[in-house]
Formats: C-alpha cells, sequence, structure tokens
C-alpha cells in the first residue's frame, strides 16, 4: 500500500533528502513510501519527529484501526 501521507508531508524535499534526515539509504526510504517495505519499530520515533505527524497516520496499513464496537 502506498504511504500517500508521507508523500504529502515530503512535499518539495527528495526522497534523499528525507532518508538523510532519517539515516537511511535513499531506496531504503523510497521502499518504505512506496509500501514495498515495512517500517521497523526502531524508526518510528525518527519518523514522527521528521514528519511532525503520528506513525500510525504516516503508515496506516502496519497499524490495526479499532473500527468494531461490543
Amino acid at each position: 500500500m502506498e504511504r500517500t501521507r508521507m508523500k504529502e508531508l515530503r512535499g518539495n524535499r527528495s526522497q534523499a533528502q528525507i532518508a538523510k534526515l532519517l539515516n537511511m539509504s535513499q531506496q531504503q526510504y523510497c521502499n518504505i513510501e512506496n509500501g514495498k517495505r515495512g517500517i521497523k519499530p526502531k524508526y518510528f520515533k525518527i519518523f514522527e519527529l521528521v514528519f511532525n505527524e503520528k506513525i500510525n497516520k504516516l503508515a496506516p496499513d502496519i497499524f490495526l484501526e479499532e473500527k468494531t464496537s461490543i
């Protein structure tokens, strides 16, 4: 699943610029942004800091949303 929120928040910055902030390669970041790769939990906080957004909003596909009622 493509992570469109990451692309929106990246704005005019390149994938290479974001990858540098995240301390990973551009290819790793590209795969994460395009949903081809998951985000390791050790990166959650840094993603939140770089994008100023909660990780569950950046990558909703890796979190279960509670939509059931009891």
